[in-house]
């Protein structure tokens, strides 16, 4: 099961990963999906529209031991293979930006270009982790109608290129996996936010130092679930993911 589905069914574990308690219980789907617990009033056809599935998956699983639509009553515990939470809704500022500037695609053959030095910081706090272009924004969906929770921003064939820290913070975990988010680093800020940066090719800091805002932490690369050096970032605040693009300058 991957990652995301043991943050989506259990959010609490996302704001402090490293501090699950012995005896704490997880709820983990057996297959990648949703667990849900119908509801007064709850139809199958709505729980379908709302984590962007189609009625004919929950019924073909065979756990959910549905004769048919018509027998969903309150209190099952249901299992939607395949299911994804709704995004989070656009901040004011991107939405408004988005609608009167729409994102031009990125051209086909970008030329490469030279590593710059870090931005100055923002007035909201975070600055670029990594400069470049942005090849996959905030929201789109992947194959497998998974929700694209950050900004995968291209490297240009620039392997090992240094990533920093977009703000200040601890490192609350660092972890690597053959699939998803590869090598990758959290980092959790003053604040309460948390920043993800991933497909990492090399860690230069451990679970539990301080980093400073624009400090070094990592290296660009390919790991996971990857077609080509890129970094994929994202931007956590009160417990679910955000556009970065609202917050950065």
């Amino acid at each position: 099961v991957d990652v995301e589905y043991i943050f989506w069914n259990n959010p609490e574990v996302r704001d402090d990963p490293d501090l699950l308690l012995v005896g704490e219980q997880l709820l983990i789907p057996s297959v990648n999906g949703i667990i849900y617990h119908v509801k007064l009033g709850d139809t199958l056809s709505d729980i379908a529209s709302f984590y962007q599935i189609d009625v004919q998956s929950i019924l073909a699983f065979v756990s959910n031991d549905i004769a048919s639509p018509d027998t969903v009553i309150e209190g099952m515990v249901l299992v939607l293979p395949g299911g994804v939470p709704p995004p989070p809704p656009i901040p004011a500022a991107v939405a408004a930006v988005e609608a009167t500037n729409p994102e031009p695609e990125p051209p086909p053959e970008p030329a490469p270009e030279p590593a710059p030095e870090p931005p100055p910081p923002a007035s909201t706090g975070y600055i670029w982790p990594f400069s470049g272009s942005i090849s996959s924004h905030f929201g789109e969906y992947r194959g497998g109608n998974s929700y694209h929770m950050g900004l995968d921003i291209d490297a240009f064939g620039r392997y090992g290129a240094p990533v920093v820290a977009a703000a200040s913070g601890t490192v609350v975990l660092v972890a690597s996996t053959d699939w998803g988010l590869g090598t990758y680093i959290a980092i959790r800020h003053p604040d309460g936010s948390e920043t993800v940066y991933a497909h990492l090719s090399a860690v230069y800091v451990g679970q539990g130092q301080s980093v400073g805002q624009g400090e070094q932490i990592g290296a660009i690369g390919c790991t996971g679930y990857c077609t080509g050096p890129h970094l994929h970032f994202e931007l956590w605040i009160g417990g679910s993911p955000v556009n970065p693009l609202a917050y950065l300058p």
